[in-house]
């Protein structure tokens, strides 16, 4: 769940853990890999069960990670990346899976009742920084192509299914019949892979994406927490002063590095809207890579602070996408919150305060970084996974977050428990002139 970068003839394993520091661990970013060798079989795998049978799954940061087995063997969950052009997976986070050493693999993933077999994958490893949410990797394009999928972003235990219902079939809650409109897949290629030639099949979904009046090429990616724009396009954006987020902390191959984010008045995809969207930019090396390989401009990432206003359902044999939108949005705004992001704890308890965002209530209150965080709201945080405690930073703008703290810098505010204020922290951009 975040950028990889797997091109020419490089085949080491990939570490995609968040360091202890300060990247935030919920922003899960910009899930989207360059060309990478894998050798896939594009007529599809072969499947046991039913398939279209909700997968039980965690939902957090606008991501959906699906508990699946691993030749039979549970253990971790796997991002839904359509941005991933193949399976990663790190095999240790299945106990009793026994895997061949060499970076590709072909293995069976079970998503409840329905089994998939012989899927050619990545072998990467993770960290340990997102346990308990167990991340085993993602679950990427070259498996989900063979089949209609869904994203239930309303459903957070049971939000994807492999194979769906008919396209005609909708829970309550959402807008009938929706809209739909129809992709045709890109990208895919050659490479070598040591030293051998190998295949991928097309799994990039093209999508144009109206931000703020302006029509733009992107790539679907529900592997991204965020929608993320080219710098140019970034520009563009805040060129009449909007506010902006600076300093956002997040993860990629590459290493932890910081992200700009501002809010567009608008962004639409096929005439359904939404307002005051975020969007980032984190520099454009991943763009162009993906522009590279599908040979054409790409201005950005559609992500899922978009998809999770409607139930998602993607018909990769048909090459249709449905958005229905939900009657009462599922998911809070991840930026209205109390002005700090969580780091990994190194000592007794498992979070500490990763950043504190200039001027906010939590900078007035004289929290820092490295600060201790037992418990929000009375909730212990030791135990949690980084989603599920972050959760507990978001609110309605204008309450208070009670907030106890352990070991501070802040002498005074050592074992303390203190009210610190919900805020937006990318107010909406002033009315179009």
């Amino acid at each position: 769940m975040r950028s990889l970068r797997l091109a020419g003839n490089r085949s080491k394993l990939v570490e995609m853990g968040t360091p202890s520091a300060t990247p935030r661990l919920t922003a899960v970013v910009v899930v989207a890999l360059a060309l990478i060798a894998c050798d896939d079989d594009p007529s599809g795998f072969p499947t046991m069960g039913m398939a279209g049978i909700p997968s039980p799954t965690k939902l957090g940061a606008n991501l959906i990670f699906a508990d699946v087995e691993l030749n039979g063997h549970p253990g971790g969950r796997l991002g839904v990346d359509t941005g991933s052009p193949v399976v990663l997976i790190d095999p240790t986070k299945f106990p009793g899976a026994q895997v061949p050493t060499q970076t590709q693999i072909r293995g069976n993933l079970s998503f409840g009742d329905f089994t998939v077999d012989q899927i050619p994958m990545m072998q990467i490893r993770t960290s340990g920084a997102m346990d308990p949410l167990a991340f085993a990797g993602l679950l990427g394009g070259n498996v989900m192509r063979q089949f209609s999928v869904q994203l239930d972003y309303a459903d957070p235990l049971n939000a994807f299914r492999l194979g769906t219902p008919p396209m005609d079939s909708s829970p309550p809650g959402v807008a009938l019949p929706g809209t739909t409109f129809a992709f045709t897949l890109e990208g895919g290629g050659r490479g070598q892979l040591q030293g051998e030639t190998v295949t991928i099949v097309p799994t990039r979904i093209p999508v144009t994406v109206d931000i703020d009046g302006v029509s733009r090429p992107f790539i679907l990616d529900t592997g991204a927490s965020e929608t993320s724009v080219r710098s140019t396009v970034y520009a563009a954006i805040i060129a009449d002063g909007r506010p902006e987020l600076h300093g956002l902390p997040i993860s990629t191959v590459s290493g932890p590095t910081m992200a700009s984010v501002t809010r567009a008045r608008t962004m639409t995809v096929a005439g359904q809207s939404i307002a005051n969207a975020a969007v980032m930019t984190i520099g454009d090396q991943i763009l162009d890579s993906i522009q590279q390989e599908v040979k054409h401009p790409i201005d950005g990432l559609l992500g899922g602070n978009y998809l999770r206003e409607f139930l998602v359902t993607i018909d990769y044999p048909l090459g249709s996408m449905r958005l229905q939108r939900y009657d009462t949005p599922p998911v809070a705004d991840e930026f209205k919150r109390i002005g700090i992001e969580l780091g990994a704890g190194s000592g007794s308890h498992s979070f500490v305060v990763g950043v504190v965002y200039s001027d906010t209530d939590a900078e007035l209150k004289q929290l820092n970084p490295g600060d201790e965080l037992i418990a929000i709201d009375g909730q212990s945080l030791d135990g949690l996974d980084s989603l599920a405690a972050d959760a507990l930073l978001t609110g309605t703008v204008g309450t208070t977050r009670q907030v106890q703290l352990g070991t501070t810098s802040a002498g005074g505010l050592a074992n303390t428990t203190i009210g610190v204020l919900v805020e937006d922290l990318i107010p909406p951009p002033p009315p179009a002139p």
